[in-house]
């Protein structure tokens, strides 16, 4: 298992053995791609070295899923010599915060906003980056939120319930996540009477 778009950490490696169970030497063993968003594999084609082992490194895709690599003898066609690796491609590091609702919006003193603020957390590839905590402050109005900080869903969203002051004027909520673009984002509600 790995981040999208990294190579894993651990190479590919195939043992080839005679039939006397001997290591083989200078056989060519291909890497295939069981789906072309899996990534890349260097080389596709190694040859085995005087242990009988062959090795390619694999470079995870950049959407996250379960993924495939199978490594058959060269020209052996027919012939069912195949030994497969499994790869759990997960989302990068969390990359950029964007809302989810409006920025501004009206609001009554002492009531909960009509739209409740809700963001999106997602890594360099655009893929939805679950369980990172979001911190909520208000930052003016002497409003309330249910939780200081909540943590996204596998959809990379999370929101909070925003319950404004007892003052006219302009109030303030922000969501902050580390080290990303559009951290932090700045909800606005206007209270006129």
């Amino acid at each position: 298992a790995g981040p999208v778009g990294e190579t894993l950490p651990t190479p590919l490696v195939v043992k080839v053995l005679t039939q006397s169970q001997e290591p083989a030497g200078g056989v060519e063993v291909a890497f295939e791609l069981s789906d072309p968003t899996a990534g890349n594999v260097d080389p596709t084609t190694s040859t085995t070295d005087t242990e009988g082992q062959a090795v390619a490194n694999w470079t995870l895709g950049t959407v996250p899923g379960s993924y495939v690599v199978v490594a058959r003898l060269g020209g052996e066609e027919g012939v069912d010599k195949i030994a497969e690796f499994h790869a759990e491609a997960r989302p990068a590091a969390p990359d950029t915060l964007s809302p989810q609702t409006p920025l501004a919006q009206p609001g009554r003193r002492e009531q909960n906003v009509d739209n409740p603020p809700q963001v999106r957390v997602v890594d360099r590839f655009g893929n939805p980056v679950p369980d990172v905590p979001v911190a909520w402050q208000v930052t003016a109005g002497e409003g309330t939120v249910t939780s200081p900080i909540t943590t996204t869903d596998a959809e990379g969203k999370t929101g909070v319930d925003w319950v404004l002051g007892n003052r006219i004027g302009v109030h303030k909520l922000t969501a902050a996540i580390e080290r990303a673009t559009g951290s932090p984002i700045t909800f606005t509600a206007y209270v006129l009477f």
